[in-house]
């Protein structure tokens, strides 16, 4: 059986003394620490979480004014090519015009000339005949001889102004 005696008695009462000597200056000022410092752990952790929201709110803000930046590029830059494409094609329809008109111009100075080498050539196929007439009544040829000087007299006219029409 158990055997109390006064040593264990003593044993008793130093084991409680000991427990409430550990409980007032070891247990409760390192629970009050512990708790402090979860305390502080978990004000840090709050901090950070908001710190966290804090910077996805800025990251969000810069992603969005990045986003804002691009579309504005891409607006001055669909701009720029929409006005430079009807640039070039102002620049296009002005050439195809001075063309246009030059190629008039140079159609109207052709046909002027055709018409002025043709009047040329009326008046000089007129003065010519009439020598031509002049020297056959002057001759008074015979029929053969009259055809050989018509045929020189067109052979020295396809020489000398029909061949620059042709």
């Amino acid at each position: 059986m158990v055997n109390i005696n006064t040593t264990m008695i003593w044993q008793l009462i130093n084991f409680f003394v000991l427990l409430f000597l550990l409980k007032k200056f070891l247990y409760s000022p390192v629970k009050n620490m512990l708790e402090q410092r979860a305390a502080q752990i978990n004000g840090d952790l709050d901090a950070a979480e908001a710190e966290k929201e804090k910077v996805e709110e800025l990251k969000a803000e810069y992603e969005q004014k990045l986003r804002n930046a691009r579309n504005e590029a891409q607006k001055i830059v669909d701009n720029a090519e929409t006005r430079a494409n009807k640039k070039a094609k102002d620049i296009i329809s002005e050439a195809e015009t001075k063309a246009e008109n030059i190629k008039e111009k140079k159609l109207a100075e052709i046909e002027q000339a055709k018409k002025e080498a043709v009047s040329e050539l009326r008046d000089s196929i007129a003065d010519y005949t009439i020598l031509a007439t002049n020297k056959l009544i002057q001759e008074q040829l015979d029929k053969e001889k009259h055809q050989v000087m018509i045929n020189q007299f067109i052979d020295g006219l396809d020489k000398e102004k029909l061949g620059e029409l042709q």
